[in-house]
């Protein structure tokens, strides 16, 4: 009877003792890549007059043209003002603070719009908005038309914020 008893709080003890210590050691947090970092290669298509650095940054010109400040750590480049992408990005604003990110959207003109959007975002369909770290580097393509695509974004804001 009581190696019953021995094992059966060993039992019990083998999983708070694991509880523990991932909690004491562990940490719930993944990276987020870093978009081009070896360059852009093959993805500009011949239509870009640009010479690329490397590692790739968003070149100032590009991003005070839409609007940027740079005060915020992390910048979200919104390429699709829908109803749908405005009501999903309101999330954001409700959960983070005005001054932890910043919404860009692009200018009005609309060859300027398609030559960032291939040139400098590097937009593909299905993906409207681009997420900047306070390098200017890309972080991260979403398509904010969907839930999943909208939490995975906040997920990765609050990695970035932590981190910057």
């Amino acid at each position: 009877m009581s190696k019953k008893l021995i094992y059966l709080i060993l039992a019990l003890l083998l999983p708070i003792a694991v509880f523990v210590f991932l909690r004491t050691f562990g940490k719930n947090e993944f990276s987020i890549p870093v978009y081009y970092e070896q360059g852009v290669g093959e993805v500009v298509q011949p239509v870009c007059d640009y010479t690329y650095a490397v590692p790739y940054f968003i070149p100032d010109s590009v991003l005070q043209r839409s609007g940027w400040t740079g005060e915020s750590p992390v910048t979200l480049f919104v390429a699709d003002t829908t109803e749908v992408v405005k009501v999903n990005l309101k999330r954001l604003q409700e959960e983070f603070d005005a001054a932890d990110f910043q919404l860009l959207n692009p200018s009005e003109e609309s060859a300027l719009q398609d030559h960032w959007y291939a040139c400098f975002f590097f937009l593909k369909k299905p993906w409207s908005v681009v997420l900047i770290d306070s390098d200017k580097k890309i972080r991260g393509y979403y398509a904010p038309t969907t839930r999943e695509e909208m939490d995975r974004l906040i997920v990765e804001m609050k990695i970035l914020l932590k981190q910057y």
